[in-house]
């Protein structure tokens, strides 16, 4: 029962982790423009030689400067999640199924923490304060490499959302008693043999 526990509270903070992070990345960047238009008087006297462009392209770039060190240390935070919660399923036997699906999770974890996420951070860079019709090449590379990050965020939340569908739908301790039915249908087999 506790280690039913364990795992649950694993995969929510896992999915809260994961939600909470794409979430804001998804939003910032439209924050950080509207922050640009309605800057308070001072700022924006202090900015009105930079531009109106300029300053929602100064603030955009910190945006995505937060989201960089976000994905960096968010994708920390789930690799060691996903580990403990991997090494959990595997260590306590509770699912066969569950434990497979923790080992992908923990492998997609790894692959974008650091195949893909140093590359979106990198590209990210290259690109920022350049206007949209220069570095096409790298815009491409760019937008291939987010949307790959992205479908591997979808494979993961899958595998998740099956963990948990495992969990919600089998009882806890179902494991123990499936060994405890073998047990019994062994002690049956060897007292039938005997009384023959």
């Amino acid at each position: 029962m506790h280690t039913r526990r364990l795992i649950a509270l694993l995969l929510g903070l896992w999915f809260a982790l994961v939600v909470t992070t794409g979430v804001t990345a998804t939003v910032s960047q439209q924050v950080a423009r509207n922050v640009a238009k309605s800057l308070p008087g001072p700022p924006a006297r202090a900015l009105v030689l930079v531009g109106q462009p300029m300053t929602e392209e100064i603030f955009t770039y910190v945006a995505n400067e937060v989201n960089r060190t976000l994905i960096e240390m968010s994708g920390l935070a789930e690799l060691a999640v996903v580990f403990a919660l991997a090494s959990l399923l595997f260590l306590s036997n509770y699912s066969r199924t569950a434990t497979i699906l923790a080992a992908l999770l923990l492998l997609a974890a790894f692959a974008s923490q650091f195949l893909l996420g140093p590359q979106l951070v990198a590209q990210g860079r290259l690109i920022d304060f350049r206007p949209e019709d220069m570095m096409l090449g790298e815009r491409a590379r760019f937008a291939n490499v987010h949307r790959l990050h992205n479908v591997l965020t979808i494979f993961r939340l899958l595998c998740g959302a099956w963990i948990a569908g495992i969990l919600l739908f089998r009882g806890p301790g179902s494991r123990m008693r499936r060994r405890v039915s073998k047990v019994d249908e062994v002690d049956d087999a060897k007292n039938s043999h005997v009384d023959r």
